[in-house]
């Protein structure tokens, strides 16, 4: 299948529509820069050959132009088995699909809708999907040709049923027979239900895992009751062994109680002498407590007493330095005072040097503005003499209507004119015959011919002759052909120029053309006059920074209402400031800093001594309350002192007699508890310890008792259990149904050993076929790819029999294609385009030139092979149509007869 014509609009770049005609044999480059639509180019012609008008598929919702809703709109004229067809496809919002055949004379409507779309898939044994877009693998033969930009571009396109069909074809190769079909089909599904053909492993839920489930189950069941019938035999030991234990248990626990028994009494006398320890203890506590109080009043009584002695030494230092400290601050009010009126000074100073420094730049700039003010004045008065001039100028050439282009024209008439008299007078030929001797003459007039006869030197005159023959007796005959026809038309054209120049010259009052170039050069003179004037007006406000008088006028206004403003300000009327004298202004301002720094000075002065006032009277301040505060703590200490010892009702040396009092108490009763203590024997010999043990040692014995008694009990469950559910009956039923499961295993087995064997058998056979179709296409590609590659590139092509692997044999083994480089992959896959396009087109019963699809196929190409593939190309255009889709067309300009076409120069012509 060829395209001889294609026509796509509202095709994502493409919203208008663009055409490409001329298809045919041979190779066609189409070239644009990237992101201009090639790609699309292409992918719109596989929308419209396999995909289902009515699909609403993402992948076909793309195709519509950014932000709109249009409908892709793809026409297709292709020719197939000889015949001539037309394919018009819509998509999304007006959906249509229809096939029309040439009959010879037009396109006849053969199928449309989905029957349209179905014929065109099977031109190219191709296959639609179950929903959705088609993929590449869906396109038939366009898979085994197309190498365009879609991300499955450096795999190889692989094989279905269909394909294989077609190429074994196309090789001559025999297809299998039905029966053989059926055969291995049977194979296949056998096969099937035992493994998955592509794993080999085994198929989920088959046969044989269903038997090996069983199995499993039935093993395990038949450990789980081999092990309760263990366990209950142990449950049988255990109940003997426990009961044993429990004999042992019940001696021991008899032991233990009698010993008790004999401990009961000491313990009883223990009690007695720990009570009595416990008071005596009690007493040495209470008499403890009330001699650590009285301790610790004691020395809290003479920690206040040592305190009111330190305040009261205190207050007797603190007061030389408060006494120095009032002097200091005296003489630093003193320094203040002064600070502050030599600071006023200094300020009155300064605001009489700021109002003379003010009243100089008031006279300054009130001059400054006086001498503005003149010359706005002097300004105003230019501007207006200029503005004068220009409108004067303006007045010369406000009548004047005449432009340029009416000269031109006028010129232009005049020209006709003579040319167009020249023309007349060119055609108003006459025919004049003078006689040397008496002649009768024939003419032709109005197609009648005449005679006349003439005398010797009579002349015959002949005028507005068209044409005609005047035929002399005894002379012969003379053709006459004028053109006198068109002395009326040119007659007609000399009449309109003169009329027409006439009246453009009376529109502007001009006699002849030389007065009205008179007229135009005294107007342009006039204009440039009035041009000059007014560049020299605009020249005048350019310099003087307006942009018309009235601004300069409103300059001048301003500047004479400053003027009087400041002549108010400085008290003195506008015509007095003319004598005024400008003020130094930097003597001026010289003096007003100098009055400023005398402030500044004062200012730190004064701010110094008023921060040593500030210091001084902080010290006296701080050293007065630190001497007052000393003496009220003194005071407070010692009424403190005095009130406790009164609460007491005793003096200090009372208060030492009752503290030593006390601690005598503390110690005869801490050696009364000392005494009690060695009366008693040590903890670990005492009758509660060991008694305290023998309860321990029986409480462990009730425990293991409970605990030998719960696992008889549930040893005897366990048995009843067993004995209830016949457990040893389970077991042998379980073993048989294990031994017949493991029966029909191995039957299963079997079969499924006898699929696989039957399956390899068969695989081996198809492989052997397929080899036959293969080996004819390695070696075309092969012979291709060594003409790119050279003659000492290593490796041979190997392909499998679906198309599904290929690999390079090479002197150190086979490789895949996937381990060589970009390059030698994209040229292998470029090959085998080339290949499988020339055997279609070439061979089997159904030889017709195929369409090659080559999308930027050698971008990993060296300039070399590049150039070798190219004569591939060129070679194959002569059976094939090539077409060529790149962003650098200068690659290809080497082909020989080839068609291009600037994509984006046809979709900026449409």
């Amino acid at each position: 299948m060829i395209i001889r014509r294609l026509r796509i609009q509202n095709v994502r770049c493409f919203r208008n529509p663009i055409e490409l005609s001329g298809l045919g044999l041979g190779v066609h480059v189409i070239h644009a820069p990237n992101e201009t639509g090639k790609s699309s180019l292409i992918l719109a012609i596989a929308r419209a050959l396999f995909d289902r008008y009515s699909s609403k598929d993402r992948a076909i919702i793309q195709l519509q132009p950014w932000s709109t809703e249009l409908s892709p709109r793809v026409t297709l004229e292709l020719e197939t088995g000889g015949k001539r067809y037309r394919l018009e496809k819509s998509f999304l919002g007006n959906a249509s699909s229809q096939l029309s055949e040439w009959t010879g004379t037009r396109f006849e409507h053969l199928a449309d809708s989905q029957d349209a779309d179905d014929r065109v898939r099977g031109f190219l044994t191709a296959t639609g999907p179950g929903s959705g877009a088609t993929k590449v693998g869906h396109w038939g033969v366009a898979r085994l040709l197309w190498l365009n930009q879609v991300p499955e571009r450096h795999e190889l396109p692989g094989l279905d049923g269909s394909l294989k069909a077609r190429l074994l074809e196309t090789m001559g190769v025999a297809a299998l027979s039905t029966e053989e079909q059926a055969l291995i089909k049977a194979v296949e599904t056998t096969y099937g239900q035992f493994f998955t053909p592509k794993t080999q492993k085994p198929v989920a839920g088959s046969e044989l895992i269903q038997h090996e489930e069983k199995i499993r189950n039935l093993k395990a069941t038949v450990t789980r009751l081999m092990q309760r019938k263990e366990e209950t035999s142990r449950n049988a030991d255990d109940i003997t062994e426990n009961r044993l234990q429990q004999t042992r248990l019940l001696e021991e626990k008899d032991g233990y109680a009698k010993q008790l028994t004999e401990l009961q009494e000491r313990i009883q006398e223990e009690e007695r002498q720990e009570q009595a320890l416990s008071l005596c203890r009690k007493d040495v506590e209470r008499h403890r407590q009330r001699w650590q109080d009285l301790d610790q009043k004691q020395r809290a009584l003479q920690e206040m007493q040592g305190k009111a002695v330190k305040q009261e030494a205190l207050v007797a230092q603190k007061q030389p330095a408060v006494q120095q400290a009032q002097d200091a601050l005296k003489a630093a009010e003193a320094a203040s005072q002064a600070a502050r009126e030599h600071l006023r000074g200094a300020q009155a100073a300064a605001d009489k040097a700021e109002q003379r420094l003010e009243r100089g730049r008031l006279l300054e700039k009130a001059l400054e503005v006086r001498e503005g003010h003149s010359q706005a004045e002097g300004h105003l008065k230019q501007g207006l003499r200029l503005e004068a001039a220009l409108q004067g100028s303006l007045k010369k050439t406000a009548g004047s209507t005449l432009s340029e282009a009416s000269v031109k024209r006028a010129e232009e008439l005049e020209k006709k004119l003579l040319l167009a008299q020249s023309k007349l007078d060119a055609q108003a030929i006459e025919v004049c015959f003078t006689a040397e001797s008496p002649r009768v003459i024939e003419w032709e007039e109005h197609g009648t011919a005449r005679e006349h006869k003439l005398a010797k030197a009579e002349q015959k005159r002949f005028s507005g002759v068209t044409s005609g023959e005047l035929r002399i007796k005894g002379v012969g005959t003379l053709n006459v052909r004028t053109g006198a026809d068109e002395l009326g038309k040119l007659q007609a054209d000399v009449d309109k120029c003169r009329k027409e120049l006439a009246r453009r010259l009376h529109e502007h009052g001009a006699k002849d053309l030389a007065g009205l170039r008179k007229a135009w050069e005294e107007q342009r003179a006039a204009a440039q006059v009035h041009l000059h004037h007014q560049e020299a007006l605009q020249s005048f406000l350019d310099t003087v920074g307006v942009t018309d008088i009235d601004a300069l006028r409103e300059r001048q206004r301003t500047l004479a209402g400053e003027l009087g403003s400041l002549a108010t300000q400085l008290g003195i009327a506008v015509e007095a400031l003319a004598p005024q004298q400008a003020a130094d202004i930097d003597a001026l301002s010289e003096a007003l800093k100098q009055a400023r720094r005398e402030v500044k000075l004062r200012e730190k002065m004064r701010d110094e001594t008023d921060s040593r006032f500030r210091l001084m009277d902080q010290q006296h301040r701080t050293l007065t309350l630190e001497q007052e505060r000393a003496g009220q703590s003194a005071r407070t200490l010692r009424q403190t002192l005095q009130s406790q010892l009164e609460g007491m009702g005793w003096s200090l040396d009372e208060f030492d007699t009752q503290v030593e009092r006390a601690e005598a108490e503390v110690q005869r009763h801490e050696a009364k508890v000392r005494k009690l203590e060695a009366a008693l024997p040590v903890p670990e010999q005492r009758a509660t310890t060991q008694r305290g043990k023998l309860q321990q040692a029986l409480g462990r014995i009730q425990d293991e008792e409970q605990a030998t008694q719960t696992r008889i009990t549930r040893a005897e469950t366990m048995i009843e259990q067993a004995v209830n559910e016949d457990l040893y009956t389970q077991l042998c039923v379980a073993e048989e149904e294990l031994e017949q499961e493991q029966q029909r295993y191995n039957r299963a087995h079997q079969r499924a050993e006898a699929a696989k064997a039957l399956r390899a058998l068969t695989t081996a056979w198809q492989e052997q076929v397929s080899h036959s179709f293969v080996s004819p296409i390695e070696e075309a590609v092969h012979h291709r790819l060594k003409f790119i590659r050279g003659e000492d590139a290593p490796g041979r092509i190997q392909l499998d029999a679906d198309f599904g692997e290929a690999q390079m044999r090479t002197d150190t083994g086979s490789k895949p294609l996937e381990s060589f480089s970009w390059g030698t992959q994209e040229q292998t896959l470029f090959a085998l385009r080339l290949a499988i396009g020339d055997l279609l087109s070439t061979q089997g019963p159904r030889t017709e030139p195929q369409l090659v699809v080559l999308d930027d196929a050698l971008v990993n190409t060296d300039a070399g092979r590049h150039r070798r593939a190219l004569e591939l190309i060129e070679s194959a255009g002569e059976k094939l149509q090539v077409l060529i889709l790149t962003a650098f067309p200068e690659r290809y300009r080497t082909l020989q007869n080839m068609k291009s076409f600037d994509l984006k120069a046809l979709a900026q012509a449409s």
